[in-house]
C-alpha cells in the first residue's frame, strides 16, 4: 500500500530451535485497524515486540511512516503509542506524574494529559500513586500513555484485559476515531467478537506464521462461515 504508515517485510525471529515468526509480512495503512490474532504461542507478541523496537528481528524489515525500526530514531519513537500486554509501570509515581513523564519522552504538550486523564476516568486517583492502582485503573494509565499526544501509529497488545464493559465500549469508540483521524492501529486480543467489530483486516498467526489475512467478512466468506461467532472462524484457520 503506498499509503502504509507500518510495513513489515518477511519478516522472522528465532529463539534456539524455536522459530517463533516465520517470514511475516503485512502492511497497516493510515485509517486502518489491523487486529493480529493466534493462541497463545503463535508469535504475536515477538512480533509485535520486534515491530517497537524492543527485540531485534532475526531478518527481513520493519518500518514506521518509513522510517527503518533499526535505525533507533528518536523521531519514529515519536510517532508510535505503544501498550504492552504486561504493563511495567513506576509504581512511586503517581497517575498525573507517570503521564507527564511520558508526555516528556514523547515531546508532547503537557496540557494533553488533563483530556486522557479524564476519558480514561483516572481524575480522581490522578494523584495517588501508581503502585495502589487496580489492574483495571494500570490498564486505562497504560491505554492513556499509548494514545498521549495522538501518535500516527497505536499498537495495542491486549488492550481489554483488566477493563470493565464500559470502558471496553469507551475504548472500542475510541479505536474508530483515532481510525477516523487517520492512525494506523495494531491490535491484538483474544476478544473475538471485539476483533470482529473494530478491525478493518485480521491477520490470523500459527506457529510463528501469518496463516490467513483479511477483513472479517472476507475471512467469514473463505471459511463459509457465516453465522457462527467470529471465535468459530479464528479456530478454522488456527486449528
Amino acid at each position: 500500500m503506498s499509503d502504509s504508515f507500518v510495513v513489515v517485510d518477511q519478516v522472522c525471529k528465532r529463539y534456539g530451535d524455536v522459530l517463533a515468526v516465520d517470514n511475516v509480512s503485512l502492511s497497516i495503512a493510515s485509517g486502518e485497524v489491523y487486529s493480529l490474532v493466534g493462541a497463545n504461542g503463535a508469535g504475536k507478541s515477538t512480533l509485535i515486540k520486534m515491530l517497537v523496537g524492543i527485540t531485534e528481528p532475526g531478518g527481513g524489515r520493519l518500518s514506521i511512516r518509513g522510517e527503518d525500526i533499526s535505525n533507533r530514531a528518536q523521531a519514529t519513537r515519536k510517532r508510535l503509542g505503544y501498550l504492552p500486554e504486561e504493563l511495567v509501570l513506576y509504581d512511586r509515581l503517581t497517575g498525573r506524574e507517570y503521564l507527564e513523564l511520558v508526555a516528556g519522552l514523547k515531546d508532547v504538550d503537557p496540557g494533553a494529559i488533563q483530556g486522557e486523564l479524564g476519558f480514561f476516568e483516572l481524575q480522581a486517583v490522578q494523584s495517588k500513586l501508581v503502585g495502589g492502582y487496580s489492574l483495571g485503573m494500570r490498564k486505562k494509565l497504560g491505554l492513556a500513555s499509548a494514545m498521549l499526544g495522538s501518535p500516527d501509529v497505536l499498537v495495542l497488545d491486549e488492550p481489554l484485559n483488566g477493563l470493565d464493559v464500559e470502558m471496553m465500549r469507551k475504548l472500542r469508540y475510541r479505536i474508530e476515531d483515532e481510525r477516523e483521524r487517520g492512525r494506523a492501529l495494531l491490535v491484538a486480543s483474544h476478544v473475538m467478537s471485539f476483533v470482529e467489530r473494530v478491525s478493518c483486516r485480521v491477520g490470523i498467526m500459527k506457529a510463528g506464521r501469518l496463516v490467513a489475512e483479511g477483513s472479517p467478512a472476507d475471512l467469514r466468506a473463505q471459511a463459509a462461515m457465516t453465522d457462527v461467532p467470529f471465535e468459530d472462524v479464528f479456530f478454522h484457520f488456527a486449528g
